[in-house]
């Protein structure tokens, strides 16, 4: 056998393999939508509205043709398989079940037009929503949402869809109110082997990854109930006069009964007290496709436009709803499945169509001899899963303040509503963020002068002077929005610094790093003045922005503090006031001075000469290489570079005394700045390296490396302090 047919063999039992399997994976595609479609439009019918359960069916499945295929040809990912959702449809049956008992007669005609007009508003108005949020690309908001709420949606969207699956076995509503009817004689053997068939649905494709033990569970259970029919010696008619069964039904497809004229016999009126119910659908509906096109796209690893799926999503929903279909959108389980066994592209999305619509106008005798708890028991089975992921799987992984968020929502959908749950969600979460950010110390940094000094470069008393000085200053540097949790805990902190032995006689906030200030915060910055008034220290606020600055001033409150640009002006007007100066560039004796004292034979003019600026003259240039040190011995100077945008950054001055560009010299890297007269100058140039190799010479360098170490030194010990309080 030659090569090349060896090869033509290989790919062509590929080419059948991948056939085969796309087949399975088309035959378990349509067969999960239908069983979905049809369990979701049974959970809507349900009790009193059973008796509309067929047209309620054939909506459904109308619905459920125009859904996929738009999103299948739309969507980003062409592969996801957009289909009615659970969340969305247990708030449709709340507000059905609400219509059917406000309505004469839940068997009239009235009220199933009544319902089914509800339900495609709904999806028609959740459509809107989706193209609307995606249009103005606003579905970022809705991950805002916290977590713990999601959480508790979903553990009350289980819990309901038991309840739900319960009240089809037991053809009544079963809440927690009423809960004893499940114990009443001859109840028990209505719904515990569905529930227990649920359960072990859900233990088995827990324990598996197998796409195929889910339909294989359901086709077991439908053989077991028809087998029990068997054994206990009942047909189809009998089991179909006791409820047993989906049917029989009016006719052989789902479309009997259904007409363009529903929505004018609706009782616009019932439908119009749903109106919070139908906002509660969107809002939910728009976070249940951003959470599951997040997890396809990570579970797929492909990039999807979640603004376009979002239109593309609003566009299927007003088909459906059109046509009153349910809510839908992205199924992530289904999309998955269909992925892995190679149905990929617009065929996944075009398959349930054809599903839904062979089921619509060719299986309503098929489906009428499904029994009821095989559609209540795919509902349990959703709700048991649910549940068990986020009352126990998630338990390991969330702390215990978002459990207890959850439990609070699962309670109150249980015993109030799911409106009212999602509502005391939002409320608790808030409560919890509040009392979690006020525990957030908003003090970036807490120093004091010792450690935080300005811009200014000093000479070496005065730096001395300053460090035993500094401890008069307390310095708050802020961060993040001040409300009134965190904004009370700045004038605890500052209550007990002025009960320290060495209480400080001036105080700085500030504030450039702040984002906002509510009211109370604005009183607090009032008490804080007060409190600095009575102890007699100095109260500086710095870094207020345009925003902040006028909440401040119309809080009402008059606040008894300086006011400065930054934080770097106000540690200068306080070092200015500790050292007593009314000028900054008095005059110094320089370093020379000294070293001729000491060394009396050494010639400095080898290696030192006086320079003279006139204002505005460059010293250094930013970029040059570093022959030598300087000390400016009058006038000021100026450090700056070049910023992104090509303007001058200024990020230091120098008064007389300080010594100017010894860390570019000892790095021997160009220097890192521009050093230009901010006044008329005299500065004193230092070249180490040309210092006469003599005894006095090399005395004397090391004095001059002495003193420029010290500088370097003081300023490592500050920068160190300050990292050290900054990581506290």
């Amino acid at each position: 056998m030659s090569r090349l047919t060896i090869e033509r063999d290989v790919r062509s039992s590929r080419s059948l393999s991948s056939a085969a399997s796309t087949l399975v994976a088309a035959f378990v595609l349509a067969a999960l939508s239908v069983s979905f479609a049809i369990s979701f439009a049974a959970f809507v019918y349900a009790g009193p509205l059973t008796v509309h359960l067929s047209k309620g069916i054939g909506l459904a499945l109308l619905g459920s043709i125009a859904m996929p295929v738009i999103v299948a040809q739309t969507a980003s990912y062409r592969g996801s398989i957009c289909h009615a959702q659970d969340v969305p449809t247990i708030l449709m049956a709340g507000a059905a079940a609400a219509i059917a008992g406000a309505s004469a007669s839940a068997a009239s005609n009235s009220t199933f037009a009544t319902v089914a007009t509800f339900i495609g508003v709904s999806t028609l108005l959740s459509g809107v929503t989706f193209y609307v949020a995606g249009y103005f690309r606003l579905g970022a908001i809705a991950r805002f949402i916290p977590y713990s709420v999601i959480g508790g949606l979903l553990a009350a969207t289980g819990f309901l869809l038991v309840t739900g699956s319960l009240s089809m076995l037991m053809k009544d509503s079963i809440t927690v109110w009423n809960v004893q009817r499940l114990f009443e004689s001859d109840a028990m053997v209505r719904w515990v082997p569905w529930i227990v068939f649920s359960v072990l649905a859900v233990v088995a494709v827990r324990l598996s990854r197998s796409s195929f033990v889910l339909p294989a569970i359901l086709f077991v259970g439908l053989a077991g109930f028809y087998i029990a029919l068997w054994l206990i010696g009942l047909n189809l008619s009998e089991a179909a006069e006791k409820g047993l069964l989906l049917g029989p039904f009016e006719s052989n497809y789902f479309l009997r009964g259904l007409s363009l004229e529903i929505p004018l016999l609706a009782d616009w009126a019932l439908i119009l007290k749903q109106s919070a119910t139908v906002i509660a659908i969107a809002a939910v509906a728009v976070v249940g496709l951003l959470l599951n096109a997040s997890a396809i796209e990570v579970a797929l690893g492909k990039e999807l436009d979640f603004e376009h799926d979002l239109k593309s999503t609003g566009v299927a929903n007003v088909a459906a709803g059109a046509t009153g279909g349910l809510v839908g959108y992205h199924l992530l389980g289904e999309t998955l499945l269909a992925n892995r066994m190679g149905l990929v592209g617009p065929l996944a999305g075009w398959t349930v169509a054809v599903a839904s619509a062979l089921t619509l106008f060719f299986g309503a005798s098929v489906i009428g001899a499904l029994p009821v708890g095989l559609a209540a028991s795919v509902i349990a089975f959703l709700g048991i899963d649910l549940l068990y992921d986020w009352l126990w799987v998630q338990r390991r992984r969330l702390p215990a303040g978002d459990m207890a968020i959850i439990g609070v929502i699962l309670v109150t959908a249980a015993g109030v509503g799911f409106l009212e749950a999602l509502v005391v969600g939002l409320f608790a979460a808030a409560i919890m963020f509040i009392v979690s950010y006020a525990g957030i110390d908003v003090v970036r940094l807490r120093s004091s002068g010792a450690l935080r000094r300005s811009s200014v470069e000093r000479g070496h008393d005065e730096l001395a002077f300053l460090g035993r000085k500094g401890r008069e200053t307390r310095i708050f540097e802020l961060g993040g929005f001040l409300f009134f949790g965190t904004a009370s805990r700045l004038l605890d902190s500052l209550r007990i610094e002025f009960e320290h032995e060495d209480p400080p006689r001036y105080v700085v906030f500030d504030l450039s790093r702040v984002t906002g200030v509510d009211s109370s915060a604005a009183f607090s910055f009032y008490r804080i003045g007060e409190l600095c008034d009575r102890n007699r220290a100095e109260f500086f606020l710095s870094g207020l922005s345009d925003k902040i600055s006028g909440r401040l001033e119309t809080a009402g409150h008059h606040i008894d503090a300086s006011l400065y640009r930054t934080l770097d002006d106000a540690l200068l007007e306080i070092e200015t006031r500790q050292l007593g100066q009314d000028k900054l560039d008095e005059a110094v004796d320089g370093v020379l001075n000294s070293l001729c004292a000491d060394y009396p034979t050494l010639d400095t003019s080898e290696f030192s000469e006086r320079l003279k600026l006139k204002q505005g003259m460059t010293l250094v240039s930013e970029g040059s290489e570093s022959t030598a040190i300087y000390q400016l011995l009058a006038g000021q100077l100026r450090a700056e570079i070049a910023g992104d945008d090509g303007r001058k950054l200024v990020v230091a001055r120098f008064v007389p005394g300080a010594l100017v560009g010894e860390i570019a010299y000892y790095a021997g890297v160009p220097r890192t700045a521009g050093v230009l007269a901010d006044a008329d100058a005299e500065v004193l140039k230092i070249d180490l390296d040309r210092i006469p190799n003599s005894l006095d010479g090399r005395a004397a360098a090391a004095d001059l490396h002495r003193l420029a170490a010290g500088y370097l030194a003081r300023r490592l010990m500050r920068m160190t302090e300050l990292f050290r309080m900054l990581s506290d």
